[in-house]
């Protein structure tokens, strides 16, 4: 008997060149291993770009042109070209509307491709999946700052996402944030943290105590003022300053205020203390982490943050700051130990120093490991695809 199918919408998956969302790439990965269904990828393309099919560590990624105007001009516009190209792309891999059985859409702007086939299929389940803090698309674009953009991406976005039988959300603090946009009437909703495959990050050996080794930590993120690295680096300094001197960072990732954070360094005469490496490729991370103590990251607008349950996953216990989604796994008895307040570069040093010299065990309070999350996910929308939006 023929599975049915579960069709991906999505932009965010990697190609020979880029590594844009691996973290979809494991979930497909997930859901197929799961076994109930047959999984189909369709990528959404500009048809400023001709690109072909092709595949991805053994996951076929079939393209469809969208036709939208350049830089977010005005969403919703040519759609009906971009749901023809997607029929277009169905008939040719042979898939009719009523086989497929779940719609998942990545992100708000794809919530029109999954409307489209609830519209040809009303058994189908749809579901939109949101990653960012801004989750309707309202910051994107040369026009974002202009009024009549904001109010059309509003409008747009609403209207779609009301539609869909269930959102999805990489933390709670993700889906409150779509909540509060005026207009917004969830039917259903579900949290699904960005899990890890526990095949590729996983922890290879014990790391040897000793008094002289030196303290390692790392830190993987884009040098954006929201990941806010410059608060690690004052951290670091309060602590060489009380002659923890047997301390180094490994920063990874580029970005506009990766000079600010080096220079700052250079002035401070701590370039002992601190390396910076442009990329690990990611076949490597997982020795990378394995080389660190402690994963410290002080972003405060995240809305999850893959890098943190990675480390964790490789026995590496991480410190971040509040507004971060990654923070509702870390249990309330322990939150001051692992979370500091925005900026609080001195709550941060106490921190790492007390990490440094009592090395408590962190606890999260989820399940990491990707299959079981996706698992359980599966488990709710297959329970009465009519209760889900209960």
């Amino acid at each position: 008997m023929q599975k049915p199918i579960y069709l991906v919408i999505t932009e965010l998956f990697p190609t020979s060149d880029s590594f844009r969302g691996p973290y979809v790439y494991d979930q497909v990965r997930a859901i197929e291993k799961d076994g109930r269904y047959e999984v189909v990828v369709l990528r959404p393309t500009s048809w400023l770009h001709k690109e072909k099919n092709y595949e991805y560590n053994g996951i076929k990624v079939y393209r469809f042109t969208h036709y939208d105007l350049p830089s977010d001009m005005w969403p919703g516009s040519n759609t009906w070209l971009s749901l023809r190209a997607m029929d277009k792309c169905l008939k040719y891999l042979g898939i009719a509307y009523n086989d497929i059985a779940v719609v998942h859409a990545h992100v708000s702007n794809n919530a029109r491709f999954a409307n489209h086939v609830k519209c040809q299929n009303a058994e189908c389940l749809t579901v939109l999946q949101h990653h960012g803090y801004d989750v309707l698309g309202l910051s994107l674009g040369r026009f974002s700052t202009k009024e009549w953009h904001r109010k059309r991406a509003l409008r747009y976005g609403v209207r779609e996402c009301n539609k869909i039988d269930l959102h999805v959300g990489v933390s709670k603090e993700i889906l409150r944030y779509l909540e509060n946009n005026e207009g917004i009437k969830l039917n259903g909703k579900y949290v699904l943290y960005n899990g890890v495959d526990t095949d590729k990050f996983f922890k290879k050996s014990l790391r040897l105590s000793s008094k002289n080794k030196t303290f390692t930590i790392g830190c993987v993120a884009n040098f954006w003022e929201l990941k806010d690295q410059i608060t690690l680096i004052k951290a670091v300094e309060i602590l060489v300053e009380s002659d923890c001197i047997n301390i180094k960072v490994k920063f990874v990732g580029t970005g506009y205020t990766r000079e600010d954070c080096e220079q700052y360094i250079q002035e401070k005469g701590l370039e002992q203390y601190f390396e910076f490496n442009n990329e690990v490729d990611h076949t490597q991370l997982n020795a990378y982490y394995n080389t660190l103590d402690l994963f410290v990251l002080p972003s405060y607008w995240d809305s999850f943050g893959c890098v943190y349950v990675e480390a964790y996953a490789c026995g590496v216990p991480f410190m971040t700051a509040k507004g971060t989604g990654i923070t509702e796994l870390i249990s309330e008895t322990d939150f001051e130990k692992w979370v500091i307040e925005p900026h609080d570069y001195i709550a941060l040093a106490r921190n790492i120093k007390n990490y440094m010299n009592k090395h408590e065990k962190q606890i999260l309070n989820s399940a990491i490991d990707i299959d079981t999350l996706v698992r359980n996910y599966l488990d709710f929308i297959n329970i009465d695809k009519n209760t889900v939006a209960e």
